[in-house]
């Protein structure tokens, strides 16, 4: 009876316009909207696919209708977000002057501040009724740069989402923060994407070590990923499991959270924001440097922040010849107000975590890289050392020696800043997969015998 329903409910979700959210192909053309010549924009974008659809669709009715213009937009889809900061990286490598991509969209706040940093992006000045209305921030987080070199699109949140029905037959509690996930009792019932390939899971965990430290927050994150089952490469693979029954609760931003609540039902699915411990962020649009068609960018940059394309982001299916609901939340304020709009009003809520851009965007790949040596690749191993642990009554001096961080934050920070240079980052990542290997066997033998490596 079990693997019927999971069948179905999996054929369910998969019906789904959200499970576009990798494309099949690397460029990818919506319909056009040809009247005259045709102005193409290419765009870098981690996006799913009902979202590019969408802001192709729109942008050419409003750039037609405005201005008597038609244009085809090529989304480049090469993976997450991080592979898109990648691709950047080699086709500026390839061609200093250009990258031959006009716009980055989405992907989260801090790669924008890491492709600041590389000089990546070029900065607009705006005219002044495009952001008139979009305040500088909200609860704490930055919308816009003031040197005009990204500009909010839409807020994203990140918290937990959850089976009802599942948790009630395993006998486990509601989730209601981080730590819960950490607990022995959700071992094997625990989801996550990989952080090194997906923005969202890899904002899921720089999220807790800042909400309670990065020695904490390692520990916690050691067990959680102790209780995970598998690793999807995409955000978009906890919620179709969450929903499919396969996992109890797993890590999941707002809109992939809230899309398969709408089509399985909040009567079996809930999503929950863990208490002073999570960040409502902003979802970024850039110009990049020696654009090929920089007019015509920002134009789009225009368009993603007018009312219109703002409208976009929460408006339902089948109204104004939109096709998909996107479950997103705009930076305008004055739009939750309107029809449609979120039931949760962001800029009513106070900042409770100082989330630090600048320190998330500087360690980005090197957290990614700790994270998928300690606790990904080597997650067998991790499993039975976590599970022998349980097993002898999660006696204090081993859970320590389970989740003691490789490596203190300062340590952290200062290699971050040599993090470029490839045969220190090969010989690191090859030095933490020995030192994990080791930790995690020494853990498998009687605690008279064992001794930390």
């Amino acid at each position: 009876m079990r693997t019927t329903l999971t069948g179905l409910l999996f054929l369910i979700i998969a019906a789904l316009p959200y499970i576009g959210m990798v494309s099949r192909s690397r460029e990818e053309r919506p319909p056009r909207y040809p009247t005259g010549p045709v102005e193409t924009l290419r765009i870098l974008s981690p996006h799913r696919r009902e979202v590019r659809l969408e802001y192709s669709r729109a942008f050419a009715e409003w750039l037609q209708k405005r201005e008597g213009r038609s244009a085809d937009i090529v989304w480049l889809d090469v993976g997450g977000t991080s592979k898109m900061l990648k691709e950047i990286e080699s086709r500026f490598q390839a061609n200093p002057e250009s990258c031959g991509v006009d716009l980055m969209f989405g992907g989260g706040l801090d790669p924008f501040i890491a492709a600041v940093r590389q000089n990546w992006l070029e900065p607009l000045s705006p005219l002044p009724d495009t952001l008139a209305g979009i305040p500088p921030s909200v609860a704490g987080s930055p919308l816009w740069d003031p040197g005009g070199h990204w500009f909010g699109v839409a807020l994203s949140s990140f918290g937990i989402l959850y089976n009802r029905p599942l948790l009630q037959r395993l006998g486990l509690p509601e989730p209601r923060e981080w730590a819960d996930l950490a607990r022995p009792e959700f071992r094997t019932w625990v989801g996550s994407g990989d952080p090194r390939s997906s923005g969202s899971v890899h904002m899921c965990y720089e999220i807790i070590l800042q909400a309670l430290g990065f020695e904490e927050g390692w520990r916690l994150i050691v067990r959680l990923c102790a209780n995970v089952r598998t690793f999807g490469e995409s955000g978009g693979t906890v919620p179709r499991e969450v929903a499919a029954g396969d996992i109890a609760a797993g890590m999941v931003i707002d809109q992939y959270g809230q899309t398969v609540i709408a089509a399985v039902g909040g009567d079996r699915l809930a999503m929950v924001l863990p208490a002073r411990q999570t960040v409502v962020n902003a979802d970024p649009i850039a110009l990049l440097r020696g654009a090929p068609n920089r007019e015509l960018a920002q134009r789009f940059i225009a368009f993603t922040l007018s009312p219109e394309g703002q409208r976009l982001l929460f408006q339902p299916a089948g109204v104004h010849g939109q096709r998909a609901t996107l479950y997103r939340m705009p930076v305008r304020p004055e739009l939750y107000a309107e029809p449609y709009a979120p039931a949760v009003n962001p800029f009513d809520m106070p900042a409770t975590l100082l989330y630090d851009s600048a320190r998330g965007s500087k360690r980005w790949t090197l957290l990614n890289d700790l994270i998928g040596a300690w606790l990904i690749d080597a997650h067998a191993g991790l499993r039975r050392a976590w599970e022998a642990v349980i097993r002898r009554g999660l006696r204090p001096e081993e859970v320590t020696l389970l989740t003691d961080p490789p490596l203190s934050e300062t340590d952290l920070m200062a290699l971050a800043e040599r993090w470029n240079d490839s045969r220190l980052r090969q010989e690191t990542i090859a030095r933490w997969s020995r030192e994990a290997d080791a930790r995690y066997r020494s853990l498998l033998t009687p605690p008279s015998t064992y001794s930390a490596p």
